[in-house]
């Protein structure tokens, strides 16, 4: 007949007793703070979502502070870009005024002392500042753009900012993009006989020529196009609106009123690219702002599937919670009357 020994009974009770508390602690940890999953454990693969969703919260927080600083960058190179346009449409309005013959040299001098200070005032937005670093200088922002003349001293790189996932704007605009003109005019110089018959004569002629090794290319001499075209492209200095200002000044104090008169439509051309940037700058922000909102409405339903995923069902838990207490103080009396026995209590 086998035995069961006190010590057996005792491990047994401990055992029982320590596995209902911590069924019992868990349950009021989570009815602390109404989370089912507190440890790994509890759900792995809910777990590794929520965890994909805290990353995502915390990137989007980060693309949200870019976001604010980009905006910050943007605003103030429009505002600045304003200013400027506001002084080539003042510019504008004084060479017209001046462009006719009408006017004495007198006239014409003062006008020119106020286009030259219209001119400072351009050089000082070009080489305005956010913080320490300059604007419209490229990549080289510890650099002074523009010297006293208007010559630009920076680079045309242009610094971007990631405010989304793989969504990246650019934030700075080079003086060379805001203060010259869009682009060097192209022209392309083509020979009369391409992409003619007699091209395709000349192209034969020359691969027979090649191919037959009797023909030495001493012995004959034609001239004709070569087979293979390339556009000859020649460029025009871009001009910058200082150069354009300094060369109002320079017309007036000279009482030249034709060269005013063709400075009229580069005056324009300056404006028209002004407004230009202006645009890229205001869709831009638009981008920025689309991004932002977008973020905040993947988080919201982030939050919603996390919740989901982590939060306990109130009513399941407390109702765990007061049954997981009815077993331990089931144990703790089942354990009492097992300790309160005796050798006495077998005996008949």
């Amino acid at each position: 007949m086998s035995r069961v020994s006190e010590n057996s009974t005792i491990h047994s009770i401990n055992y029982s007793i320590a596995k209902t508390k911590q069924k019992l602690e868990d349950l009021q940890l989570k009815g602390s703070n109404l989370k089912r999953v507190q440890k790994p454990s509890d759900d792995p693969i809910g777990n590794k979502e929520i965890l994909e969703i805290r990353s995502k919260t915390i990137d989007g927080d980060q693309y949200k502070r870019n976001a604010s600083v980009a905006k910050a960058q943007l605003t103030f190179t429009e505002n600045a870009i304003e200013e400027l346009s506001e002084i080539m449409v003042k510019a504008k309005q004084l060479a017209i005024g001046q462009s006719s013959n009408i006017f004495d040299p007198a006239v014409r001098n003062s006008v020119a002392k106020e286009v030259s200070q219209l001119h400072n005032q351009a050089i000082g937005i070009g080489n305005r500042r956010l913080g320490n670093k300059y604007v419209f200088a490229g990549f080289k922002t510890l650099t002074k753009p523009f010297n006293e003349d208007g010559q630009y001293l920076g680079d045309e790189q242009q610094t971007k900012i990631e405010v989304a996932k793989d969504t990246f704007v650019p934030i700075t605009f080079s003086g060379q993009e805001v203060f010259y003109e869009k682009s060097n005019s192209k022209m392309s110089a083509r020979t009369p006989l391409e992409q003619s018959p007699f091209e395709q004569l000349d192209q034969q002629f020359e691969l027979q020529t090649q191919q037959e090794p009797h023909f030495k290319e001493n012995d004959i001499q034609i001239n004709r196009t070569p087979a293979t075209f390339k556009e000859a492209e020649t460029e025009q200095a871009r001009v910058s609106v200082f150069a354009k200002l300094k060369r109002l000044e320079n017309a007036l104090l000279t009482n030249n009123h034709e060269i005013i008169q063709d400075l009229l439509p580069q005056i324009d051309n300056s404006i028209e690219r002004l407004i230009e940037v202006r645009t890229i700058i205001g869709s831009t922000i638009n981008k920025i702002d689309n991004a932002v909102n977008t973020i905040d409405k993947e988080e919201l339903s982030n939050q919603e599937y996390k919740s989901k995923i982590e939060d306990a069902d109130v009513a399941a838990l407390f109702t765990d919670l007061t049954r997981q207490k009815n077993v331990l103080d089931a144990s703790y009396k089942a354990s009492a009357q097992m300790m309160n026995n005796n050798l006495m209590k077998y005996i008949n």
